[in-house]
């Protein structure tokens, strides 16, 4: 393609948005309007799935000692229970250091005088929480293990839980994209009918298929882009606030940090250019056959 080709183009496509500039308003409000609520669904799916991620990473087995294990046997435990292939991190909680955290819990008034009843123990977690039932279950073959603890039965139903929570996220959010490519598709094709005799004119006298695509591609993508530029801009400023606002009130709940959102709001410019091109090229189609 000659550069003289892609500079008509370019102009074509400018020209165009300047020219129907009350339409091209339109369609940015559409592109706007539509993304601000993509955007919203897709921040709530992805701020959801980093609290489930954070809940599972939270998963971890206790592994109580035998009385009578020593030194020596809990050094051969950790390097044991270590080399378990799935195992990320194993700490030992001696029995005066559990009874502590445990003061620390309940109130130290309550336990004052009473003998430490809690073993020597160890903590693991695992690189992928879903093998925690099968590594539980190697942790207690070694000789030396009285007891392990992992939360049986409700880890499986959490794991479950978090399932199809992403799965009904995934659905939503493919509705809702759906929805805003047929908004936009219907906003651009307005654009688009208010041309339909030139794009008539252009293909009687031998104009291509593509020649007469490309100005209205372009168009279509710059107006997607600023119309993401635009939401982007106004769901910065919210999540921005929500983030402030959810780490001062409830810092228990960890949030998609800030950071983080930026790069999704680098990708969520590029699906706004292909939409808008997608839009153009969906309307564009029928008034072609000529």
């Amino acid at each position: 393609m000659k550069l003289r080709t892609i500079k008509y183009f370019f102009r074509e496509s400018f020209t165009s948005l300047i020219r129907n500039r009350w339409m091209s308003l339109a369609s940015i409000g559409a592109v706007a309007s539509a993304l601000i609520i993509l955007g919203s669904f897709l921040l709530l799916s992805v701020n959801f799935d980093y609290i489930l991620k954070d809940v599972e990473s939270q998963v971890e087995i206790t592994a109580y000692l035998e009385d009578s294990v020593d030194e020596a046997d809990i050094t051969k435990l950790n390097n044991g229970i270590a080399a378990i292939e799935g195992v990320k991190e194993i700490k030992f909680i001696s029995k005066e250091e559990a009874i502590e955290e445990f003061k620390e819990q309940v109130g130290r008034e309550i336990l004052e005088g009473i003998e430490n009843p809690l073993p020597n123990s160890f903590r693991i977690k695992v690189n992928d929480p879903h093998e925690v039932a099968a590594i539980a279950e190697k942790i207690q073959r070694f000789a030396g293990i009285d007891e392990v603890k992992y939360g049986k039965g409700i880890v499986e139903k959490l794991f479950n839980i978090i399932h199809w929570v992403r799965i009904i996220g995934m659905v939503i959010m493919a509705v809702f994209a759906a929805v805003s490519i047929f908004i936009i598709s219907n906003t651009i094709r307005l654009t688009v009918f208010a041309r339909r005799r030139e794009i008539n004119i252009m293909k009687y006298i031998g104009a291509t298929d593509w020649f007469v695509r490309w100005p209205f591609l372009i168009e279509g993508m710059v107006l997607g882009l600023i119309g993401s530029s635009l939401a982007i801009g106004i769901l910065a400023v919210a999540y921005n606030y929500l983030y402030i606002a959810v780490k001062i009130n409830i810092p228990m709940i960890a949030l998609l940090p800030i950071e983080q959102f930026y790069d999704y709001a680098l990708g969520f410019l590029g699906i706004g250019m292909l939409i808008g091109a997608f839009g153009s090229s969906f309307s564009i189609k029928r008034f072609l056959n000529v």
